[in-house]
């Protein structure tokens, strides 16, 4: 196993106006699918202490309320539910009362637009009187909200916004980065791998905005770093849906591996399959980032993509009793489908106020993050989880290859590396005092 340095300095806060937020690009990972949206769980009663033998702290009885912010409408409608499917399907097993505290859900959708988060944000702090926000999905959403509830003294956890400066440049103390990773961190991991492998060149194809310039510079630094280097970048527009000119581009930069990134959604088959046409599989080798490799990518290509290489903080097919219970649990009431690292992220920030709930009774405010940011998650299904002082998860980052187990198709891992924080190899303040990541600037 592989372990990164988790560097630290004292918890700092700061803020992104509202301008810079909206040039902020999207999401980290866009659609894998799910087709059933699930209501918000019914209060059902969860084990007493007698009942599991734990000793409890004492019990502060009452009600957490949560407002949940994501676009179950719209063009991430699908990535948006399945957010919210693995938030309920938590407190749906586990029942939504933990140590005499009621947890209550409020679930609002923004269709994707930070204006209308906004305005679900204020509704659920100053009509609603939420005691946590959950969400929003996308970077540009996600930073406007946090934002806002900071303002106003109210936690706000992240299941799988990317947006580097979430728990950088705009951290603040009442903002978790709860399910997900930065864009550069998660996939700095797949530059080392590829440069451990001996392969001395890379080319890259991320999307043109903020997320793809994020994980193309993880992937760029981590490569360089361990003595790699990128010969070519190449980068294309939202929306595109044939890649066969990129994939010819790939071809001719001659290079020893490529390494790509989608948003997840139709772009991760779109691009197999021009990639595939060519006959590329076996001549080319490839590495892909989380979303373009999801469970929509593996149930849209099926065989065709058995031992593509991927990265990502989330596998399906680790051998772990946490992940084969979730992925039981989500695929008895998902008609047999897998859950992806939407569903992943929902489950896990609820798995996380779970735990701070049966700890510390009810706790609010700026103790309820504190909480959570100071609580090692040892069996998460994301593997071991702690928080840095920006509130940024250091944990697990797995290369993954598409293997078929008992007749399914899963990502499993094929190395670890452990302990993975958000500043490649920096100080935090030389980190943040770099320009933002874009196509002139990738580190």
């Amino acid at each position: 196993m592989r372990s990164t340095t988790m560097l630290t300095l004292p918890r700092w806060s700061a803020a992104l106006s509202l301008g810079v937020v909206a040039a902020l690009a999207l999401t980290a990972c866009a659609p894998a699918s799910s087709e059933d949206p699930t209501e918000p769980p019914a209060e059902t009663a969860g084990a007493s202490d007698d009942e599991t033998g734990d000793e409890a702290p004492a019990q502060a009885e009452g009600t957490l309320k949560v407002g949940y912010i994501s676009p179950i409408t719209g063009n991430f409608a699908v990535a948006g539910q399945e957010m919210v499917d693995g938030w309920n399907l938590y407190w749906e097993i586990n029942g939504n009362e933990v140590n005499g505290v009621t947890v209550e859900t409020i679930v609002e959708d923004d269709a994707g637009n930070p204006e209308i988060s906004l305005t679900k944000a204020r509704k659920l702090v100053e009509s609603d009187q939420v005691d946590v926000v959950v969400g929003p999905l996308l970077a540009n959403t996600a930073l406007a909200v946090a934002e806002y509830t900071s303002s106003v003294g109210v936690p706000n956890l992240h299941p799988v916004a990317a947006a580097d400066d979430l728990t950088q440049r705009a951290a603040n103390d009442f903002t978790v980065r709860s399910g997900s990773m930065s864009g550069s961190q998660a996939n700095y991991p797949g530059g080392v791998w590829a440069a451990d492998q001996g392969h001395e060149t890379a080319v890259t194809l991320c999307p043109d905005y903020a997320f793809g310039w994020e994980s193309c510079a993880g992937f760029k630094q981590g490569f360089e770093q361990n003595g790699g280097e990128v010969t070519a970048q190449f980068w294309y527009p939202n929306g595109t849906s044939d890649f066969s000119t990129y994939v010819s581009q790939l071809q001719s930069a001659g290079a020893d591996i490529a390494y790509v990134a989608t948003a997840g959604g139709a772009p991760g088959p779109d691009f197999m399959r021009s990639f595939l046409g060519l006959g590329l599989k076996d001549t080319q080798p490839l590495l892909m980032n989380c979303c373009s490799m999801d469970q929509a990518t593996l149930r849209a290509m099926g065989t065709e993509v058995l031992g593509i290489h991927s990265v990502s903080n989330w596998a399906e097919g680790r051998d772990a009793p946490e992940v084969a219970e979730f992925n039981a649990a989500y695929a008895e009431r998902y008609d047999g489908k897998i859950p992806s690292l939407n569903v992943a992220g929902g489950y896990v920030t609820a798995s996380q106020v779970a735990q701070v709930l049966a700890e510390n009774g009810l706790v609010t405010g700026d103790e309820l993050v504190a909480a959570i940011s100071a609580t090692t998650f040892e069996d998460s299904i994301l593997g071991k989880t702690v928080f840095d002082e920006y509130n940024n998860p250091v944990s697990p980052v797995y290369i993954r290859e598409v293997q078929e187990v008992d007749g399914q198709l899963l990502n499993v891992p094929i190395e670890t590396f452990d302990a993975v924080d958000q500043w490649l190899g920096m100080d935090p303040e030389e980190a943040m005092a770099r320009p933002n990541y874009s196509q002139q600037f990738q580190g």
